[in-house]
């Protein structure tokens, strides 16, 4: 199946979910990641847009276990992304190109972070990801391609599990995620052979 098609088949799928779902599946992956939110951890994470799962219960268990929790911004140029650390303050704005919310707060690459929860749009069973085609995640985590190996930070796909698919077309650039994060429950995925 081609992208364009199999984007607009899981984009159907994921908005047919009720509220009540939705509010349900928010809860039940903040409790499957309870053991990912520890204390002085970093954790990246990102605002739902659209029908994405929304990881709003999930953020505020990791700061109220003391984690740190970071959202992604946008550069000016390029694609790849900095990683704001939410603060207290009122720091909110529209990115001026995409008009989404971002935080304005202290920033690193992900490369620093612990934990990096992953938005996805469909995931197969090796644990490659397809995105919503912005291709930002993708330079985002290049660094991973290079390093060959599961290390940090862990890379977590957030999906509810009608975003589960046979295979998903891969790219040479396509970064394989290390856990996957459903609404069923929190499973490691497969490690790739160069990894074992």
């Amino acid at each position: 199946m081609d992208k364009p098609a199999l984007r607009r088949r899981i984009r159907c799928a994921r908005q047919a979910l009720s509220r009540d779902y939705r509010l349900d599946a928010m809860r039940a992956i903040a409790r499957h990641a309870s053991r990912l939110l520890k204390r002085g951890k970093r954790v990246g994470a990102y605002l739902a847009a659209g029908s994405e799962l929304d990881l709003e219960v999930l953020m505020s268990a990791a700061l109220w276990r003391g984690a740190e929790v970071y959202l992604p911004q946008i550069p000016r140029r390029g694609r790849r992304l900095w990683f704001c650390r939410l603060g207290a303050a009122d720091r909110w704005y529209l990115h001026p190109r995409y008009r989404i919310a971002e935080y304005d707060g202290p920033a690193l690459r992900a490369e620093r972070l612990d934990v990096l929860f992953v938005p996805l749009l469909a995931i197969d069973d090796e644990g490659y990801r397809m995105g919503q085609g912005g291709g930002f995640y993708d330079t985002t985590l290049a660094f991973r391609q290079r390093a060959r190996q599961f290390g940090k930070p862990l890379l977590v796909g957030v999906a509810y599990d009608c975003q589960r698919v046979e295979r998903v077309p891969r790219e040479p650039w396509d970064i394989r995620l290390d856990y996957l994060l459903t609404e069923s429950g929190l499973r490691r995925l497969p490690l790739s052979p160069a990894c074992r």
